[in-house]
């Protein structure tokens, strides 16, 4: 921040605004004490950064906070209390931060991050986690790699795509939290510190993004939109894992368009074999080449009839890593929103999924291929592969 940087404060106590200039001697702080007239004023001042407090006069603040957006201003939002229903107002109007009043130190660390110029952000990676057929584990494959790729230090969002029924938020024991129709209509707005002030975080550091209990709202999430949201999410996380996907309809093919890599789960079963065979037939219609695709046999048995070269040959795809049945051992970490790797980290489970992990390694984002067969799909109903 340089001495030409303008700060606008809007509604500040006086204390504060005088710890604010105290703290922040490097920039022009302007005060705009009236909220109803201060909407041309600021617009007129193309401050870097404003603050507005949050008070009695709540839409006037918001009116202030989305002119101040509309005109290029990053504004952190300062309220009385950490209200989800405040926050989310203060998003959709366009706020970069929310704080809640008294945090002085931190709103000036704000202020200083959202006056320093936009770094170049690299792009992260899509993952899909798709199931050959419904019940073969894949939520419980995706939630784990996620965790475990998240306790390896990446950045991870797991995006739970199944809009209406997703199980990812209760295998990791979470609730609540912004809904994928909530981020949506405001990405352009959202900035990474707004993004995981959002999101919920599990405690292994991979934030879950799903459509929550608002079914009521998941008709506003077009495929478009989900295609959106995905090169959104790539700016910010290393790795985005998909789950929920369960047929080829809209919302899926736009997912899957979005993919760097695809992991096709299946047990050793022999209808789940004929349908893994259908779904990679189709994600090759669909413009995936092999080399995007892996084939992941879940509950893995020795013993089991239908031996893993059979399934590969079926397939058309060479089985790419086994993960161990342990129901056991699963269900105890279901149960307690953990990971495998928390719960029993010395199981073949635990350890076949670190393997996953480190077989699929970061593919390089966006270099997708050819899709251009995906435009046929859309307005279609559902695609189904039985």
């Amino acid at each position: 921040m340089d001495g030409n940087t303008t700060i606008l404060l809007a509604g500040i106590e006086p204390v504060v605004e005088a710890e604010l200039r105290a703290a922040l001697q490097d920039a022009l702080i302007t005060v705009l004490p009236d909220l109803v007239a201060a909407k041309e004023e600021a617009r007129a001042l193309r401050a870097a950064v404003a603050v507005v407090s949050i008070g009695p006069e709540r839409d006037a603040s918001f009116r202030l906070v989305n002119a101040l957006s509309a005109a290029g201003t990053h504004v952190v939002v300062v309220g009385p209390t950490k209200d989800p229903d405040l926050i989310l107002g203060a998003m959709r109007e366009g706020a970069r931060e929310y704080l809640v009043a008294g945090e002085t130190d931190r709103l000036v660390q704000a202020i200083r991050e959202q006056a320093r110029p936009p770094e170049p952000a690299g792009l992260g990676s899509v993952l899909a986690v798709f199931p050959a057929k419904g019940g073969v584990g894949a939520t419980s494959v995706a939630t784990n790699l996620a965790g475990v790729l998240a306790r390896n230090g990446e950045r991870v969002c797991l995006l739970d795509l199944d809009l209406a029924m997703g199980d990812a938020l209760a295998f990791l024991d979470l609730s609540g939290g912004y809904a994928i129709s909530d981020v949506v209509p405001n990405m352009h707005r959202i900035d990474r510190a707004l993004l995981d002030a959002s999101v919920l975080q599990h405690r292994s550091g991979v934030r879950v993004l799903a459509q929550t209990d608002k079914l009521e709202e998941a008709s506003r999430v077009d495929p478009a939109g989900l295609g959106s949201l995905l090169h959104f999410l790539r700016q910010h996380y290393k790795t985005i894992v998909l789950d929920g996907l369960r047929t080829f309809d809209d919302h899926a093919v736009a997912a899957l368009d979005a993919c760097d890599r695809v992991l096709v789960v299946v047990p050793q079963e022999v209808p789940a074999v004929r349908r893994a065979q259908r779904c990679v037939s189709f994600l090759r219609r669909l413009g995936h080449d092999d080399a995007r695709m892996r084939l992941v046999v879940n509950r893995y048995s020795r013993s089991a009839e239908v031996k893993c070269q059979l399934l590969a040959d079926t397939v058309g795809l060479p089985v790419a890593a086994t993960v161990a049945s342990d129901y056991p051992a699963l269900i105890r970490a279901i149960n307690r929103g953990s990971l495998l790797v928390e719960e029993a980290p010395r199981s073949q489970l635990a350890k076949d999924i670190a393997a996953l992990a480190s077989l699929i390694g970061s593919p390089q984002a966006g270099a997708s291929g050819k899709r251009s067969l995906l435009r046929r799909f859309f307005g279609q109903k559902t695609l189904d592969v039985t």
